[in-house]
C-alpha cells in the first residue's frame, strides 16, 4: 500500500488530530495570555520596571486582552506618581501594549506596538538640567525595548527657560525599524500665552543601541496667525538632530519664515546648535530677508555670532543687520551691529551699538541725505521702555543724541539732540512732492507723542540761515509745536514759537519776538515784498491755513509790529516829491526810496489784508504818518500819507494818496484833505503851490 492510499484511508483521523493540536495550542496560548496579563502580573511587571524611580503605578482593574494579531493588553486610566509621593506625574487615559509572542515564555519585555491615547504630563528641568521624568526614559535602566510607538491626542506642559509652553493634540507615529532606520511623523499645537501654533514634523530615527540616537534627516513646519497675518516657519535642507544625556545637537539646520505681513520672507542657516541643560548655544547664524510690495521694498542680511541662551540670561557676541529700503524715489541703506546681552531683570542691552545710514535718490541726480555714522548704546528693560545714547555725525556734522521711550497709557518718546549744522534743503523735496502737505504721514498715524530738546548750531534753508537755534519740540498726531524757540536770524535774534496743526488743510501759527534783525529779508520771506529795509525789532503773531503759498497768504490772521532804524521805504521818494512834484524824476534815474532813521508800524492782519494806523517815519527832513492797508496776496495797497516838515513842524503838511501795487505805487496829492472846504479850482491850485513852496524852502540847499 502506497503512502497516498494510506493518507486517504486515515485522512479523517489526521484532520481531527491537526485540529485538536491547533485547538490545544490556541487554548494554551489564550491561557498563556491571560496568565501573563493578569492584573497582578501586569502591575508587578510595570512596578518592577520603574522600581528604581520610587514611583507608583496604577490603572483600572478592568483589563482588556487580545490575542491577535499579537498579544495585547489594554489598560485604562494609568497613572504614575512623582518619586516618593502620591501626586500624579503622568496620566494616560488608555494605553495598548502589544507584546512579541516570545514574551509569553520570557521575562524580557519586547513591545511590538505601544499605543498611548490622551496622555498628560508636565516636563520640567532642575538646576542641573535633569528632566523630571529622566528616570522613566533613562535607556540604561529600562527593562523593555519598544519596536513601534503611537501617541494620540496627548498633552505636554513644558517649563523651558522660565516660560510656560503647552503642547496639545500631540500625535506621533514611530514606525517599525528597517535597514535605514525608523521613519516617524508627528503633529500637534504649541500654545504660548495667547499664541497658538499648529506644527508637524517628520524624519528618520536612527539608533544602534550603542551610540546616542539621532534624527536624520529632520523636517519641521509650523503655522499661525498674528494680528490677522498668517505666518509659516519650516526647516530647509537636511538637518540632523543627535540626542545625548544633556540634551541634543542639531547640524546643518536651515530655517525659513514667511508671513503675509509686509510680504516678509526670511531665511537663516545655522551650521550647529547645541541644547544643553536649560541652555542653547549657537556658534553662528547667517540669514537674509525681503519684504514690501510694488512701491516699497526691504531687503537685507543679518548675522549672529556666539549666541548663548540660558535660563534668565542670553548673550550674543555680535549681532549685525544691514540692508536697504527702496521706494520709487529713494533708497535708504542701513547697518547696525552690537553685542547683545539679555537678562530677565534688566532686559536687553546693546552696549556697543554702531549705526550707519545713507539715503539717496533713485534714477535722478544724486542728493544724499540721512548720512549717519553713530556709536553708542541701547537699553531695553522691557517692551514698554527703552533708552539710547548716540554720538557721531549726521549729514557729516557732529551730533550727540539721547532718547527715552516709555509706553504707559500711550507711547511717549523723549529726546535731546545737539547738532553742529543741519541743511534742510535736501529734505524739502518731500514737501514739494506732497503738493504742499507738510504734516508728516508718520506723525499723523502716531498713537502717542514726541518731546525733544533741540540745539543746532546752524540750520540752512534756501535763502535763509538760522544760527544757534534752540527749541523744544512737541509732536503728536494732531500738532507739531516748537516752543521756547531761540535763534540768530537775519543778523539779529528771535525768540518765540512755531506750530503746525494737522487740519485739512494744515494750520500754522508763528509767534516771534525778533530784535536787531534785517527787516527786508523778513518781509520778503513772510509776505513776498521788500518795501522796507533797515535793522530793527519785529513782533509777529500770525496764523494761516492752506497747502500753497497763495492759500496761506490769503488766510493770514494776526498782528505785526515793526520798529526799524536806519532804513528806507523803497518805491517812494518823498524828498523828491517835495522838490520836483509828483512826476519828478530821481537823480540819475535811481530807484526811488525814502531814507529814514526810524520807522514804526503796528498792523492787524485779517484774511491776508494788513491794516494799520498811525504808522510813523522819521528822517532828518521828514516826519511822515500813514494810515491804510496792503493786500498781501495781490500786493495792492492804499495809503493815506501825511508829510510834515521835520525841521519846521508848524509848516502845513502835504497829504498824499498812494495806491497801486507795492512794486509800482501810484502817488497823487490828496486834494480833498489839502483843500478841505475850498471849492474854487484856482484857490486849490494856489494852496498846493504855496504848500510845496513852503516845504521846498527848507529842503532847498543853502547858497554859499
Amino acid at each position: 500500500m502506497d503512502l497516498l492510499s494510506v493518507f486517504h484511508k486515515y485522512r479523517l483521523k489526521y484532520a481531527v488530530a491537526v485540529l485538536t493540536i491547533l485547538l490545544l495550542a490556541a487554548v494554551g496560548l489564550h491561557a498563556s495570555v491571560y496568565r501573563t496579563f493578569t492584573p497582578e502580573n501586569i502591575r508587578s511587571r510595570l512596578q518592577q520596571s520603574i522600581a528604581h524611580t520610587h514611583r507608583k503605578i496604577s490603572f483600572d482593574a478592568d483589563i482588556q486582552r487580545r490575542l491577535l494579531p499579537r498579544p495585547t493588553v489594554i489598560l485604562k486610566n494609568l497613572t504614575i506618581t512623582e518619586p516618593g509621593g502620591d501626586q500624579t506625574a503622568v496620566s494616560v487615559q488608555e494605553t495598548k501594549i502589544g507584546l512579541s509572542w516570545k514574551n509569553l515564555w520570557s521575562d524580557q519585555i519586547q513591545i511590538e506596538k505601544w499605543v498611548v491615547s490622551s496622555a498628560e504630563l508636565a516636563l520640567t528641568r532642575d538646576g542641573k538640567g535633569v528632566w523630571n521624568i529622566q528616570d522613566l526614559i533613562d535607556s540604561q535602566k529600562r527593562q523593555a525595548s519598544v519596536n513601534r510607538i503611537i501617541v494620540e491626542n496627548s498633552t505636554v506642559r513644558l517649563n523651558f527657560l522660565q516660560e510656560q509652553l503647552i503642547l496639545k493634540e500631540i500625535n506621533l507615529n514611530l514606525q517599525s525599524p528597517d535597514s535605514s532606520g525608523q521613519p516617524f511623523e508627528s503633529s500637534g499645537i504649541l500654545v504660548w500665552g495667547k499664541l497658538s501654533v499648529p506644527w508637524k514634523s517628520r524624519g528618520l530615527f536612527l539608533s544602534n543601541g550603542i551610540g546616542p540616537p539621532e534624527i536624520s534627516p529632520f523636517h519641521f513646519e509650523a503655522s499661525t496667525s498674528l494680528d490677522g497675518h498668517g505666518i509659516t516657519i519650516s526647516t530647509t535642507g537636511s538637518p540632523s538632530v543627535r540626542f545625548n544625556a544633556g540634551g541634543a545637537d542639531a547640524a546643518g539646520l536651515g530655517l525659513r519664515a514667511d508671513t503675509s505681513f509686509r510680504n516678509l520672507h526670511l531665511t537663516a542657516q545655522i551650521p550647529t546648535l547645541a541644547l544643553r541643560n536649560n541652555s542653547i548655544k549657537i556658534e553662528t547664524v547667517n540669514g537674509a530677508f525681503t519684504a514690501g510690495g510694488e512701491y516699497a521694498q526691504w531687503d537685507g542680511s543679518f548675522k549672529l555670532d556666539k549666541a548663548n541662551l540660558h535660563s534668565g540670561i542670553a548673550n550674543i557676541g555680535n549681532a549685525e543687520i544691514s540692508g536697504s529700503f527702496k521706494t520709487p524715489r529713494h533708497q535708504t541703506n542701513f547697518s547696525l551691529n552690537s553685542p547683545l546681552v539679555w537678562t530677565e531683570n534688566k532686559g536687553l542691552d546693546a552696549p556697543r551699538l554702531y549705526v550707519s545710514t545713507l539715503q539717496d535718490t533713485v534714477n535722478r541726480l544724486p542728493q544724499p541725505r540721512f548720512i549717519s555714522r553713530l556709536d553708542g548704546s541701547l537699553s531695553v528693560p522691557n517692551l514698554q521702555n527703552w533708552n539710547a545714547e548716540l554720538n557721531g555725525t549726521f549729514d557729516r556734522q557732529t551730533v550727540a543724541a539721547k532718547f527715552r521711550y516709555t509706553h504707559e497709557d500711550a507711547p511717549h518718546l523723549e529726546a535731546a539732540v545737539a547738532l553742529q549744522k543741519l541743511n534742510l534743503t535736501p529734505y524739502l523735496d518731500d514737501v514739494r512732492q506732497q503738493n504742499g502737505k507738510i504734516f508728516p504721514d508718520t506723525l499723523a498715524k502716531l498713537s502717542g507723542d514726541i518731546e525733544a530738546h533741540l540745539k543746532i548750531g546752524k540750520v540752512q534753508l534756501p535763502g535763509l540761515q538760522l544760527d544757534d537755534m534752540e527749541t523744544y519740540l512737541h509732536a503728536d498726531k494732531d500738532h507739531i509745536a516748537l516752543s521756547r524757540f531761540k535763534s540768530g536770524l537775519y543778523g539779529g535774534h528771535t525768540e518765540g514759537g512755531i506750530s503746525i496743526a494737522n487740519t485739512r488743510p494744515a494750520t500754522y501759527r508763528l509767534q516771534q519776538n525778533a530784535s536787531n534783525i534785517q527787516i527786508q529779508p523778513l518781509l520778503q520771506d513772510l509776505f513776498g515784498f521788500h518795501s522796507f529795509s533797515g535793522n530793527g525789532d519785529a513782533v509777529i503773531d500770525l496764523t494761516a491755513g492752506g497747502e500753497t503759498r497763495k492759500e496761506l497768504i490769503r488766510s493770514l490772521q494776526g498782528s505785526l509790529s515793526l520798529n526799524i532804524s536806519n532804513g528806507a521805504w523803497h518805491g517812494i521818494d518823498m524828498d523828491n516829491i517835495l522838490k520836483n512834484g509828483i512826476s519828478g524824476k530821481t537823480a540819475d534815474n535811481a530807484a526811488p526810496s525814502t531814507p529814514f532813521h526810524r520807522f514804526t508800524l503796528n498792523s492787524e492782519i485779517s484774511d491776508g489784508i494788513s491794516r494799520h494806523i498811525d504808522t510813523e517815519l522819521f528822517s532828518d527832513s521828514l516826519y511822515v504818518t500813514s494810515n491804510g492797508y496792503t493786500n498781501l496776496d495781490t500786493q495792492e495797497l492804499s495809503e493815506d500819507v501825511l508829510i510834515r516838515n521835520a525841521v519846521h513842524p508848524k509848516n502845513k503838511p502835504i497829504p498824499l494818496k498812494i495806491t497801486g501795487t507795492v512794486d509800482k505805487p501810484s502817488i497823487t496829492v490828496d486834494y480833498g484833505r489839502l483843500t478841505g472846504g475850498i471849492n474854487s479850482r484856482k484857490e486849490k491850485q494856489k494852496i498846493l503851490e504855496d504848500t510845496l513852496l513852503e516845504q521846498w524852502q527848507w529842503l532847498k540847499p543853502k547858497e554859499p
